[in-house]
């Protein structure tokens, strides 16, 4: 249509980025048909049931998560060997290693040796489980799985950037290049019908990305005369570019910056430190991209003008 930019052509063509996101959801557009919108038939579920499906097996996906937080810094296998108390040593049964609920019916200690458990486990498994529900409510089974892909990955890289100030260059280098290839076999994931033009779209929405974060980065570790920011910040925000699109890096940037912010302040009061203490900025760029595919994206499509393409 003449005069409608990337944003209004998506919210009138019901591309499946932006489409489900100003208009109706997952229930209201196939599930009462059990057509999805390729064509394709799927089984008539209820809607509760298949988010209740998809919220165990987030729960599943993040215990999983907490193990690759755990073992990638050390260059253990993520699969081999099976979970170990981390305090003994010993194998978990897999009754104990319920997630979730295993952290409280332990209370919080592990059976075989009584040490205290990292309420990080089940803070990861829940809150994996409850994105994932809530992607599932948004969008269409090929960009869920994309968007489950991109928050899995998000999960582990804030987990191991918290814990060692560094994300690994497999998850923000591997994001890159999985961005760009998906973006070329699923094109609705930039907004695009030709696979060589979303390949592109995501390529460059990468560079510039990881580009501009450098150069800030770069920036103010020359004016204050110490490192500002870890690289790996920018490489992570280069990821998101390639599986998000330009379109979603100001949003992405805005928020995690002033998430960062607020909770750097908090840190600074609480524990009365100077400035220059070292916070992880890869978790508020995680969280502020999971807003952006839960509602960020609505807001631009809503505020932004027209020809904004």
């Amino acid at each position: 249509m003449p005069g409608r930019g990337w944003f209004g052509h998506a919210s009138a063509s019901r591309s499946p980025l932006f489409g489900n996101l100003v208009g109706p959801t997952r229930p209201s557009f196939h599930h009462a048909t059990g057509a999805l919108p390729s064509g394709r038939k799927r089984p008539m579920i209820p809607t509760p049931l298949l988010v209740f499906f998809v919220f165990i097996f987030g729960a599943i996906l993040g215990s999983f998560l907490n193990v690759c937080i755990l073992r990638i810094p050390l260059g253990q296998s993520i699969v081999n060997p099976p979970s170990r108390c981390a305090a003994c040593g010993r194998q978990l049964p897999l009754g104990v290693n319920l997630p979730i609920l295993g952290y409280f019916l332990l209370r919080g200690r592990a059976r075989c040796c009584g040490a205290h458990l990292d309420p990080r486990y089940p803070i990861v498994e829940a809150g994996t489980a409850s994105a994932l529900a809530a992607l599932w409510l948004l969008y269409p089974p090929e960009l869920f799985a994309i968007y489950a892909l991109l928050v899995a990955g998000l999960i582990v890289a804030s987990g191991i950037d918290l814990d060692y100030l560094v994300i690994p260059d497999a998850l923000t280098i591997g994001g890159v290049v999985a961005g760009i290839s998906l973006s070329y076999l699923f094109p609705s994931l930039q907004g695009k019908e030709d696979p060589a033009d979303a390949m592109i779209r995501s390529a460059l929405s990468a560079t510039v990305a990881g580009g501009s974060l450098w150069l800030v980065a770069r920036t103010a570790s020359w004016l204050l005369q110490k490192e500002a920011m870890g690289i790996g910040d920018a490489k992570l925000l280069a990821a998101l570019g390639a599986f998000l699109g330009w379109q979603s890096l100001p949003f992405i940037v805005a928020i995690s910056s002033l998430i960062g912010t607020i909770v750097g302040i908090g840190i600074l009061k609480k524990r009365k430190q100077k400035l220059g203490v070292k916070v992880p900025f890869g978790p508020y760029l995680a969280l502020a991209a999971l807003l952006w595919l839960l509602g960020g994206a609505r807001l631009a499509a809503k505020y932004l003008p027209n020809n904004f393409s």
